[in-house]
This record gives structure tokens, C-alpha cells and sequence, in this order.
């Protein structure tokens, strides 16, 4: 493949990249104003187990806390296997 048809493929992908985010910022903004217009308020009551522990039963954090385990777990891996 010569360098023309590189830039090509390079811009096309660039093209249907923006489109693919184009098309789910419009998707996240209708579904954001129906829940608006549904709810009214922004604010609703939390459940009682997620108010006790709300530390642990959030989702954000307990991917944060497997992700950086997966990755001690590879570099221990890595450096138990390649480096003996």
C-alpha cells in the first residue's frame, strides 16, 4: 500500500469515528432531557443499604478497585515469569 491510500484509510476512519461520537452525544443528551422531564428533579432518595455503605456498593469504585488489582496481578505475573 502506497502512502495516498494510508491517508485515506486514516481519514475515513477519522470521519466515521466523529460521526460514531456525533450520533451518541445526541443519544446521551434526548435520553438525559426525557429522564428531566420525566422526574422533574435531578435528585432522588438513595436506597438505605447504598446510604450505609457507600463506600462499597458503588460501582465506580469497585471497578477502580478490580482494575488496579488486575493490573498488580499482571505485573506480578509478568515479573515472576520473565524474570527469574
Amino acid at each position: 500500500m502506497n502512502f495516498f491510500v494510508n491517508v485515506l484509510s486514516i481519514d475515513f476512519l477519522s470521519i466515521v469515528i466523529i460521526g460514531i461520537l456525533a450520533v451518541s452525544l445526541i443519544i446521551t443528551w434526548s435520553v438525559t432531557r426525557q429522564q428531566k422531564m420525566v422526574n422533574g428533579n435531578f435528585d432522588t432518595k438513595i436506597a438505605e443499604p447504598f446510604q450505609k455503605n457507600i463506600y462499597t456498593r458503588n460501582p465506580i469504585f469497585l471497578s477502580y478497585g478490580i482494575f488496579f488489582a488486575l493490573v498488580l496481578f499482571i505485573i506480578l505475573f509478568f515479573a515472576i515469569t520473565f524474570y527469574k
